[in-house]
């Protein structure tokens, strides 16, 4: 072997080994943007499941906030019907305490009729007999004038 086929070799093996280290370097450099783009895939889905996690989050946020502000508004509801609950208490204790004034300012004034009536029987000289009915109304039983009428005949008649 002479000196000139042995440089052609070596010069073979140097091309040879240039050609596979560029190979390599290509494959490389597309093994690593295979590699970047699928990392970049990885890293939008990560954030696709962030922004669908946040916005259960907000969505269960939300419906926290709603039910506290049912429960806000229950409790405000029960506060007011409590309130007129009270008022109506009030307004019932108030009439019924009116009711009662009126009540016996009525019996006051029916014994103060039934006194005005015995009075009036007693200065009457034609009543024969002084007792008087104490129901309410103008009818006197047992009052009759010494000729046998009833004094308040001519008045019920009048009324008819």
């Amino acid at each position: 072997m002479d000196t000139s086929t042995l440089i052609w070799i070596i010069v073979g093996i140097i091309v040879v080994a240039i050609i596979v280290v560029v190979v390599l370097m290509v494959t490389a450099r597309g093994r690593r943007e295979k590699r970047a783009e699928a990392q970049h895939e990885q890293a939008e889905r990560m954030r696709a499941e962030a922004r669908e996690s946040e916005m259960a989050a907000r969505e269960q946020e939300a419906q926290v906030a709603q039910a506290r502000a049912d429960a806000a508004s229950a409790a405000a509801a029960a506060e007011q019907a409590k309130a007129r609950a009270a008022q109506a208490t009030i307004d019932a204790d108030r009439r019924a305490a009116a009711i009662d004034e009126h009540q016996t300012d009525a019996e006051k004034h029916r014994a103060e009729q039934a006194e005005t009536l015995r009075k009036a029987d007693d200065v009457d000289p034609f009543v024969t007999d002084g007792t008087t009915d104490a129901a309410p109304g103008p009818r006197r039983t047992g009052a009759t004038r010494a000729d046998g009428t009833d004094p308040d005949a001519a008045s019920r008649t009048d009324r008819v």
